[in-house]
């Protein structure tokens, strides 16, 4: 053998037995990692004309839901994700939570219907006081809950707080008023916080009121994959924004952060 030939040939073997090392890192790291996808609205192009990034085009969101199940991807239920959290069953490999803020009724109208589709659970955090009142009609309401209940078995609905989406500041007491408020509407144990902004008392009240998840939003350190190390009522989520290409969204579900 050449000595050219020989030096080719220890590089490529070199550079195969590292990749084959990092993909054994990213494969352990990513077993208890969790990638919680955070979208908001999810409109067709035409009619998202908006200068909002977090109201997404429903072609590239049925790209994205396509390519998790091209990928061999689970999409777990909030109790799937509690389970895993808390140690007590295990999660495949290559899963995601997929959830939406505020309760849009363009969810609805439009992203339910892809993940039944693909055969996709979705989490659906919705604010209280809108669902109550049924006057904005950009959000969901009663009615459409039920709807939600009947035709989207694969969607859950869970708080994004009553009305506390505007509120300054999150005292204890104004928090736990608030969850008791929406136990009366809607009661569910799982909740996200508005613009993913938490205190400690918040956290305290959740707690207290028996809460067995809450999800933050990014930027920063919350715009992360979930570690089944992190605290149940602080988990991180992926933001996925109308300007995310598929290929830095397929880089965020692999990497393990």
């Amino acid at each position: 053998m050449k000595k050219g030939t020989k030096i080719i040939l220890i590089a490529l073997i070199s550079i195969l037995v590292l990749f084959s090392l990092i993909a054994g890192y990213i494969y352990i790291a990513n077993d208890n990692k969790i990638a919680i996808l955070g979208y908001h609205g999810v409109l067709p192009k035409k009619e998202n004309m908006e200068d909002n990034g977090m109201i997404i085009d429903s072609e590239k969101f049925e790209e994205q839901i396509k390519l998790l199940k091209k990928m061999g991807y689970k999409s777990l239920t909030l109790k799937d994700l509690y389970c895993w959290k808390n140690k007590q069953c295990k999660k495949s490999h290559k899963s995601v939570l997929i959830t939406f803020d505020d309760g849009y009724y363009n969810n609805y109208k439009y992203a339910f219907a892809i993940l039944k589709k693909y055969n996709m659970n979705g989490v659906v955090f919705a604010i209280g006081n809108y669902v109550k009142n049924g006057d904005n009609k950009q959000y969901f309401n009663m009615d459409t809950i039920k709807k939600i209940e009947k035709e989207y078995p694969n969607i859950e609905v869970a708080s994004h707080s009553y009305d506390l989406h505007y509120s300054s500041e999150k005292t204890y007491a104004e928090v736990n008023n608030d969850i008791k408020k929406m136990d009366e509407l809607y009661k569910t144990r799982y909740y996200a916080y508005p613009f993913g902004a938490y205190n400690d008392e918040y956290v305290k009240a959740l707690k207290d009121n028996d809460f067995k998840l809450a999800f933050t939003f990014g930027p920063g350190r919350e715009h992360r994959k979930a570690d089944i190390k992190d605290d149940n009522l602080k988990m991180p989520r992926l933001n996925i924004s109308k300007e995310m290409p598929n290929w830095k969204f397929i880089l965020r579900l692999l990497l393990p952060m």
